[in-house]
């Protein structure tokens, strides 16, 4: 959280977002996990809803436990980390289409991208919601993750291209 855009995003999400998933999904909780120095999200958390958790040594199991992972990116680039993460954990994720920029995902399929506050909290509620769409979305993503950015299959692809350009004429 150190980063403007993730702290921008933070704001946005517990702001403008959040209160329309408890209106629907009034058990919701929104866990704002990252290095906060600053304390710049200890407006946000309010201990009970939302936590702030700070550093943690490892996001492995906070993630893997959540039902959604958001990425509400609205500014900025920057790595796509966080989503492959969640999804490689088999957690369906909700972004904006800036936050999985330059991600090789089906939309709808393997990640939901919601653009507006409205569309990006009607986006969570329908995955807390809606157990079946949760799973196979977050079955979609896991396999999508292992297809295009497993280490094994970055290698096969990289051995592919290199065997093709060597044996191109010319």
């Amino acid at each position: 959280m150190e980063y403007k855009p993730n702290v921008d995003a933070a704001f946005w999400l517990s702001r403008e977002i959040f209160p329309a998933i408890v209106r629907r999904v009034p058990e919701a909780r929104l866990l704002l996990v990252g290095h906060d120095t600053r304390h710049r999200l200890r407006p946000l958390a309010d201990g009970r809803r939302i936590i702030a958790t700070g550093s943690v040594a490892d996001v492995a199991p906070l993630v893997g436990e959540a039902a959604v992972s958001v990425a509400p990116i609205r500014a900025d680039s920057g790595t796509r980390i966080k989503i492959l993460e969640a999804l490689a954990l088999g957690v369906p994720v909700v972004s904006t289409t800036l936050g999985a920029e330059g991600l090789d995902l089906v939309p709808g399929r393997e990640i939901v991208l919601a653009d507006a506050p409205e569309a990006f909290a009607e986006s969570v509620v329908r995955l807390l919601t809606d157990r079946a769409t949760r799973d196979a979305m977050g079955h979609a993503g896991r396999g999508a993750v292992a297809r295009a950015y497993d280490w094994t299959g970055i290698e096969t692809r990289l051995g592919d291209e290199a065997r093709d350009w060597l044996a191109a004429p010319g």
